[in-house]
Order: C-alpha cells, then sequence, then structure tokens
C-alpha cells in the first residue's frame, strides 16, 4: 500500500501532536506515513504507520485544549490519534455537534 501525502489540515495537527507528546515519544511528521483517508460527512478518519514505537500507553491523544476553527463548521472541530503498541495508528478529526463537514480544508485555523 502506498502512503499518501498529508493535507496541510493533517500536517499540522500531526505536528501539534508531536509538539504536545514529543517528550512522551510521539514521532515527528516526517516519521509518520499516511495509509488512507475516509471522509465521513461527520469527520475524517487518517490511517497512520510509523516505525517508531516509543509511546508508553496506549489510547488516545488529544490537542491539549485546542480546537479545529474551520469555514462551513459552525461549532468547529476536534482532533484525536490512536496509540496502539506504541504507535499512532489512527488520526480522527471530528466535527462538535450535529454538524457535517464534507472534507474540504477551507480557511482552517487550530485555537
Amino acid at each position: 500500500m502506498s502512503a499518501l501525502q498529508p493535507t496541510a489540515l493533517e500536517s499540522a495537527l500531526l505536528n501539534e501532536f508531536h509538539t504536545l507528546y514529543a517528550k512522551d515519544g510521539f514521532p515527528g511528521p516526517r516519521e509518520i506515513s499516511l495509509l488512507r483517508r475516509d471522509n465521513t460527512g461527520g469527520g475524517r478518519y487518517v490511517e497512520l504507520s510509523s516505525p517508531c514505537s516509543n509511546m508508553a500507553q496506549d489510547g488516545y491523544l488529544d490537542l491539549g485544549g485546542k480546537y479545529i476553527d474551520i469555514g462551513g463548521v459552525p461549532n468547529g472541530m476536534m482532533a484525536v490519534v490512536l496509540i496502539s503498541k506504541g504507535q499512532p495508528k489512527v488520526l480522527e478529526i471530528t466535527v462538535y455537534g450535529g454538524d457535517n463537514w464534507d472534507g474540504n480544508e477551507r480557511e482552517w485555523a487550530l485555537k
């Protein structure tokens, strides 16, 4: 399976997770490959792969209180990364509330 190129939003999110959790072993964005992307209407799942297995605890990491302010999504969005067997496995981006997101990365900002 060939790797996908990360979108601008995905790159920014992976960089933010690295900034927040590097001390816990979260790899840099260049050490993470994107294998698959699925827009769901209420968010996006991005399957990740990394040769790094440095994370001590499995589970979900969040943005540490930040959120994604994006055009067309009134309540904004959140993101988490699933860590399994010490590796980042899935980046999940989800809308807050019952809004829909078509996957279009309009003007956005991490706040």
